[in-house]
């Protein structure tokens, strides 16, 4: 301890479940039971035991970080791992440039992903951004909802905007919004001189406003609609006005 309510463990170390202010681990360190603090900054290894974790400043990660319960806190940022093995709850803003993988429902104010972001129940934010990888069994429910890497989705994303720029396969079972675009991402993807396949795979997208490209659905239903190059639609319903590319494909076309 620097002080009477503050850890730092620069070797290995245990302590006791309790009340900090901030809690610094750059070597081995062991809380045993729930923790509440001001700030907590892993650089080495950190394991809580047995509790949750709460956070009212911020958590920043370039290390490992486990939480055999659940964690709430007001700002993370990881560079390095953060596994939780209950539910997550970040007040203001969670940056993922590492790993985050929640056990539970992940809800946010706004999240940022560069690397890694897995949730094993719903996410849920104000603002979503992704340019790495997010993936969930379940619902993703934003305001505004933007990405440019690569998603998988097995339940519904909801967003009043789904902007979705593809730079690889994508999976999303269902989407519902206001608006939603999905176009092909500008340039070549190879890989080891073999072309990547850019191609988004869903089950049913609903929204007034659709603008797609590269995207395989059964269902599509809008107001007025936009079916670009390189999709395969199996049913097209629209209210507004349906315009398309001559390089798609469309089963069925339904004035609703």
């Amino acid at each position: 301890m620097t002080n009477n309510n503050d850890i730092h463990i620069s070797g290995s170390g245990k302590m006791g479940g309790g009340r900090y202010g901030s809690v610094n681990i750059s070597g081995s360190g062991k809380l045993q039971g729930s923790i509440e603090c001001d700030s907590m900054h892993v650089s080495g290894a950190c394991k809580v035991e047995e509790g949750e974790l709460t956070v009212h400043g911020e958590l920043h990660c370039s290390g490992a970080t486990k939480v055999e319960g659940s964690l709430s806190a007001n700002l993370v940022k990881t560079s390095g791992s953060i596994h939780v093995e209950g539910s997550a709850a970040v007040q203001e803003a969670l940056s993922v440039s590492g790993s985050f993988n929640s056990e539970g429902e992940l809800r946010v104010g706004s999240l940022s992903v560069s690397g890694v972001c897995k949730a094993e129940g719903n996410i849920s934010g104000n603002e979503i951004a992704v340019s790495g990888v997010l993936k969930t069994p379940g619902d993703v429910q934003a305001e505004r909802f933007r990405s440019s890497g690569a998603l998988s989705i097995d339940g519904l994303l909801n967003a009043e905007t789904v902007a979705i720029e593809l730079s690889g396969d994508s999976m999303i079972r269902s989407i519902g919004g206001g608006r939603v675009q999905v176009k092909k991402r500008n340039g070549s993807f190879v890989i080891l001189g073999f072309k990547r396949r850019v191609h988004l795979n869903c089950e049913q997208i609903e929204a007034d406003e659709i603008d797609l490209e590269y995207t395989d659905c059964q269902t599509v239903r809008g107001v007025n609609v936009h079916i670009g190059p390189e999709c395969v639609i199996d049913r097209v319903e629209y209210s507004g006005t349906l315009t398309t590319d001559a390089n798609c494909s469309i089963g069925e076309k339904v004035k609703i």
